[in-house]
Order: structure tokens, then sequence, then C-alpha cells
């Protein structure tokens, strides 16, 4: 986990770095983030296997709590405030109801 944490900062602070610098990095990189990124396997798995996960791992208030962190982390690199990648990501894929994420 601390290697884990280490890559986490050495990645946030050479994007902050490059972002803070370059506006048009800033525009393609949201651009980018909000159009094409997806979670990890998200696109290759079965919906049905992506929407159980999802539900599973954040359909609950804890799981809301948990995407809204990883979404503060992006929020805090120049240019990315407020896109909400995750929660929104999270919310596509969880089953309507009780297991949605409520922004």
């Amino acid at each position: 986990m601390r290697q884990e944490g280490r890559h986490i900062d050495f990645y946030s602070s050479e994007a902050c770095r490059r972002l803070v610098t370059d506006r048009t990095a800033r525009r393609f990189t949201r651009f980018a983030l909000r159009c094409f990124w997806s979670p990890v396997g998200s696109t290759v798995m079965p919906h049905d296997d992506v929407r159980f996960l999802s539900t599973h791992l954040f359909g609950d208030q804890q799981g809301v709590e948990a995407a809204r962190r990883i979404d503060r982390q992006v929020d805090r690199l120049p240019g990315l405030e407020g896109l909400h990648l995750f929660e929104r990501a999270i919310a596509s894929r969880c089953v309507a109801g009780t297991n949605r994420i409520d922004s």
C-alpha cells in the first residue's frame, strides 16, 4: 500500500505540475476525461457484471462517500474541478432505486 501511495503521489504531482502551466493541456485533459474515461474494465466486462460490481462496491452511503473522495482527488488538479467523473460513472452503472448514487 505504501508503494501504491507513492505512485499516486508521483502521478498527482506530475499532473499538477504539467496542468498548472499549460491551458491547452488543461482543456484537452478535461475534454478527454469527460468524453472518453471510464473505470478500468467497465468497457470489456458484461454490462450485468459491471452493474453488480458497481452496486456492490458503491451502492450504499459508504460507497457514495468513497466515490466522492476519488472525485475530490481529481478536483484538486488544475482545470479538472467539478467533473464528478467517478460518481457519474458509478451512478450510470448502478441499479436504479436504493442502490443508486444520488448527487
